[in-house]
């Protein structure tokens, strides 16, 4: 018989995706320096094209994974960058829309850092 309840990890997580108008390197390091400002957040590790970062919520042992997938898209003279934004519970099912929260958080203070960083030219 087939199983009528949903995926645990769905359910434990949240993806999203967005283009932004920069190079790889440069939407890498604005998601480093956003995970390094963003209060309980803590950089895991990153390369040129994947950034990997945690988030401790107030409640003792929660702790979320977020990971953003970097990919080059080049599109005539401009140079696109796609992020893939996911992040999952490390828990089952406790988190609360916690997820969702944690890629908004996240994508409101890079896109806040890249305006700041066009402002800036």
């Amino acid at each position: 018989m087939k199983e009528l309840l949903p995926d645990p990890k769905r359910l434990s997580s949240a993806n999203t995706a967005r283009t932004y108008p920069v190079e790889v390197e440069t939407l890498a390091g604005t998601v480093e320096e956003a995970v390094d400002e963003l209060p309980r957040w803590t950089l895991a590790g990153s390369s040129k094209t994947e950034v990997r970062a945690s988030r401790k919520t107030r409640f003792p042992g929660l702790t979320h994974e977020i990971t953003v997938r970097l990919t080059p898209s080049p599109a005539g003279a401009h140079t696109n960058t796609r992020a893939e934004f996911w992040s999952a519970s490390r828990v089952g099912l406790l988190e609360l829309s916690q997820n969702r929260r944690n890629l908004d958080v996240l994508i409101a203070e890079i896109d806040r850092k890249l305006t700041d960083f066009q402002s800036d030219l």
